[in-house]
């Protein structure tokens, strides 16, 4: 059998009419994206499930409580961009391992809000210098200048996508869209 030739590889394409006549995904930005943060989360995942017991969500939320501190649970789904039902399951596993606590918010007694018990706030500790090991390896391939433009450009890019989720999702007519 044949070795397959490598994705990179220049193939024969039909032409691609204004009309969208074709999409191919490895040069289809939003796939590229997609593909990268979903590797790099599995990696990650990984290593929260084996080292720390913890699963992507729970990290997420044990982060944003870490940064932000006490935080009511439709708060963090803004901080986190999960949906409601995610946040709920994983705060509900994070306060069985007693890594997150609820109680009311002492400004608004009306309010539950999310923090961080001692056992939590110590495994966010032990958590981040492993994730910013990963993330130094992830980006050892790119030099200080191109770091620097990528973290530009996903800063702008992320703040794109909080307009399209403002807009239910919709491009906001007539600016910059095809």
């Amino acid at each position: 059998m044949p070795a397959r030739k490598p994705a990179s590889t220049a193939r024969a394409r039909p032409p691609v009419s204004g009309d969208g006549g074709a999409l191919w995904l490895h040069e289809f930005i939003p796939f590229k994206l997609a593909v990268v943060a979903n590797r790099l989360s599995q990696s990650i995942g990984s290593l929260f499930e084996e080292r720390f017991g913890i699963q992507i969500p729970e990290w997420r939320i044990l982060m944003a409580l870490h940064a932000h501190g006490p935080t009511a649970p439709n708060e963090v789904v803004e901080l986190t961009s999960m949906d409601k039902a995610r946040v709920s399951r994983a705060q509900r596993r994070l306060v069985e391992q007693d890594l997150v606590a609820v109680s009311e918010d002492p400004r608004d007694r009306r309010r539950l809000v999310l923090f961080l018990t001692r056992k939590g706030a110590d495994i966010c500790r032990d958590i981040i210098p492993e994730v910013r090991r990963m993330e130094q390896w992830f980006l050892a391939v790119l030099d200080a200048r191109e770091r620097a433009a990528l973290d530009e450009t996903l800063t702008r890019l992320f703040e794109r996508s909080q307009e399209l989720r403002q807009h239910g999702g919709q491009m906001p007519g007539g600016e910059d869209g095809p």
